[in-house]
């Protein structure tokens, strides 16, 4: 039986076309949550068709979103206390269930390294989903290089998203996927109603959430300051993540904001998010994620970290700032300079990771 891990929304978005693939081929699988994002996960879920948690081992910090870094002891000990009190029926059902017992996860997130830490004490192995990224530098982006290297240590099994990732593992255990899953995630999304009205002329797409960027009053200023002198000329839509919100209100930034060029819109559930990408002309993103959903919708794409551990869009569709607000308006200036050149593989890296653990046995028995 399988145990899937997961605490955000952006490890259930690259999860979900797994998980999807598990179920219609019959295989079962436990669904437990750490409840990082837990009011964003029940409405994430329904839009990609998948049931329930069948645990949370929390629910955020008072039944709210982790949103600063005092939430984050609190919470810990909520997963690990809920984790102890079930391990021994996790245990039971696991090695009870069809197939071999196995913790899958994803990602780089603190649910990551927990997950990983859940299989090592069970105990069952650990395959790891999207192993393999690095950016070589543990401050950039803190932590999540760090659980990268964790969850890498603690796991058996290595879903690789492309080759250079699995050049950086060693051992054995390596799968490569050719692509990251979030490919086959956005083939899930079908043309839909905008979830407000957006501009008929050429429009981009503002995501910023990273604390690097976040807690640096200076970095947070400049950057909004560029956007909004680039938003008298081309209009920017600006996601509003509640980390990102309380950013603008203690630094009093909202006075850069509008109702008509520079304007905050809600965070978006993922299908809503991806038809908003799909209309703009670029998107300016601190996120991983976004960058290589830029990359495979070739979107130009602007990401605003002082590093990356992804190489998708690189040199084609994407430009890495470095934290430099010189940079952004460069990119500002003409972004339609960016587009991919090279062609996708034509396989599903969804299909491959399911393959696998078929083969390998984990993957059994009649879905839930």
């Amino acid at each position: 039986m399988i145990l899937v891990v997961f605490g955000t929304t952006g490890e259930l978005i690259k999860l979900a076309p797994v998980l999807l693939r598990l179920e219609e081929r019959g295989h079962r699988y436990v669904l437990s949550t750490t409840g990082q994002q837990v009011q964003q996960i029940p409405a994430f879920l329904d839009q990609f068709g998948l049931r329930q948690p069948d645990h949370w081992l929390a629910r955020g910090t008072g039944g709210r979103d982790l949103r600063v870094n005092r939430d984050i002891p609190r919470w810990f000990a909520k997963v690990v206390r809920s984790y102890l009190r079930r391990r021994g029926m996790l245990r039971r059902t696991l090695r009870e269930g069809p197939g071999k017992p196995l913790v899958l996860l994803h990602g780089d997130t603190m649910t990551t390294v927990l997950g990983a830490l859940v299989g090592r004490t069970l105990p069952a192995p650990v395959a790891h989903i999207e192993g393999g990224l690095r950016s070589f530098d543990l401050r950039h982006p803190f932590p999540e290089e760090l659980n990268r290297k964790l969850a890498t240590s603690l796991s058996r099994i290595h879903y690789a998203p492309g080759a250079w990732a699995a050049a950086n593992l060693r051992g054995s255990g390596i799968v490569d996927t050719g692509s990251n899953t979030i490919r086959d995630s956005l083939e899930l999304v079908s043309e839909g109603d905008m979830p407000f009205p957006l501009p008929a002329q050429p429009f981009g797409v503002v995501s910023l959430h990273r604390f690097e960027l976040l807690n640096n009053r200076r970095l947070l200023t400049e950057t909004i300051e560029t956007l909004a002198e680039a938003a008298r000329t081309t209009p920017l839509r600006f996601i509003d993540h509640p980390v990102t919100i309380a950013a603008l209100e203690k630094f009093g930034l909202g006075r850069f904001f509008d109702q008509s060029a520079f304007v905050r819109i809600p965070r978006l559930r993922f299908f809503d998010f991806v038809r908003v990408e799909r209309r703009s002309a670029f998107v300016v993103t601190d996120s991983g994620g976004s960058q290589e959903e830029c990359y495979y919708l070739d979107i130009p794409c602007l990401v605003h970290r002082v590093k990356t551990e992804r190489r998708e869009g690189l040199g084609e569709t994407a430009v890495l700032s470095s934290m430099r607000t010189d940079v952004l308006r460069g990119f500002l200036d003409d972004p339609t300079r960016f587009h991919r050149r090279a062609p996708l593989p034509a396989h599903s890296p969804s299909d491959v990771i399911v393959n696998d653990l078929e083969r390998r046995g984990f993957a059994a028995g009649d879905a839930l």
